[in-house]
């Protein structure tokens, strides 16, 4: 398949040069001067991705974003920023908007083309919109009482803290339902640092993947408090998945979701600092651990908390200080607690 990229540039080398690349890479282009055009060519040639400077005469980036937000043809268009302004507001009035991503000037061509691949990749993955020979709050409904029946009356079992589920390179059996306590997903590299996936809580699914890929995984699963599992065995699920449109459609959903924060998630370990990093996982990990971040303490391992955030234990510890000494969050025995939630969202955002 041959995607078809409009791109708006007002700088015409600049124009040519990104043309040059796209074309080279297989992608069809559409080419905009300025933002009127620009809006005009994306309501008629509906774009599978448009790319847009943000300084341009006669309608700058923020407005042709706006205005194609607005509209039903156009507002589901990844929508990526160029611009040579490299300041956070500009960043964050873009994101506010809408758009998907953005480039800062100069940029290597390899980068862009890996920028538009997820973008194309994320939204091939995007559900298709429900079938309307039934009301969707029906249809919700039957999903979720179908859903049930994946979990409910199959065998359990408690696993104790540090418990592996399952580990990397064996052949998945089973579908694993959290009915209790947390799950963290992991993988080691050939140094044995261990890097964590991601934090299941009671109500996640584990293990589907390679399931569907009928693959061995490609993770390590272990318990990170006592924690109790339904087992689902494999025939049961795939027979759920291939004949019954409402769970195939939960669970492509969540392959969706899980694609578009493991995308933020790289986003953010480029472009946010350290400080960054650790606030937004506390906020993350607060949110899942207990419900309410400002309620109980978080007990999350510091080296499992490090893990997440991409950084060495002592760097998370010296943010935790400055943390503390700012009064954000409290240090105890039981763990963290989280103060001043406003606050580290700000700096989350800053």
């Amino acid at each position: 398949m041959i995607y078809t990229i409009l791109l708006i540039e007002d700088n015409l080398e600049m124009a040519e040069n990104i043309s040059a690349i796209l074309k080279l890479a297989g992608y069809s282009v559409i080419y905009a001067q300025n933002g009127r055009t620009g809006v005009e060519l994306a309501q008629q040639n509906h774009p599978d991705l448009i790319l847009c400077d943000i300084m341009m005469p006669e309608m700058d980036g923020f407005t042709v974003l706006h205005i194609l937000s607005k509209m039903e043809d156009t507002s589901g268009i990844p929508f990526i920023f160029l611009t040579a302004k490299a300041e956070k507001s500009d960043f964050r009035a873009g994101m506010n908007l809408g758009a998907d991503d953005y480039i800062s000037k100069p940029f290597d061509g390899v980068d862009l083309l890996k920028v538009i691949e997820l973008r194309l990749r994320k939204k091939a993955f995007r559900p298709s919109a429900p079938i309307q020979d039934e009301p969707v709050f029906n249809q919700h409904a039957k999903g979720l009482l179908e859903f049930k029946k994946l979990y409910e009356n199959k065998a359990r079992r408690i696993f104790r803290k540090k418990d592996l589920i399952y580990m990397e390179g064996q052949n998945p059996n089973h579908l694993f339902y959290i009915l209790k306590g947390q799950v963290k997903t992991y993988k080691v590299n050939h140094f044995g640092k261990e890097l964590i996936i991601d934090i299941h809580e009671e109500g996640s699914f584990l293990g589907y993947l390679p399931l569907l890929e009928d693959k061995p995984y490609n993770e390590n699963a272990e318990a990170l408090v006592d924690v109790e599992i339904s087992f689902i065995p494999k025939p049961d699920f795939l027979s759920m998945m291939f004949t019954n449109k409402e769970v195939a459609n939960i669970f492509i959903k969540m392959l969706s979701n899980n694609l578009e924060e493991m995308e933020n998630r790289l986003l953010d370990i480029a472009y946010q600092s350290v400080r960054q990093r650790v606030a937004g996982t506390l906020l993350k990990i607060g949110k899942q651990h207990t419900g309410n971040t400002e309620n109980r303490a978080i007990s999350i391992a510091r080296r499992d908390i490090s893990s997440i955030v991409g950084t060495t234990t002592e760097s998370l510890n010296r943010t935790l200080a400055d943390f503390k000494d700012e009064k954000l969050i409290e240090i105890n025995p039981d763990g963290l607690k989280i103060l001043n939630l406003p606050q580290l969202e700000r700096i989350v955002n800053l």
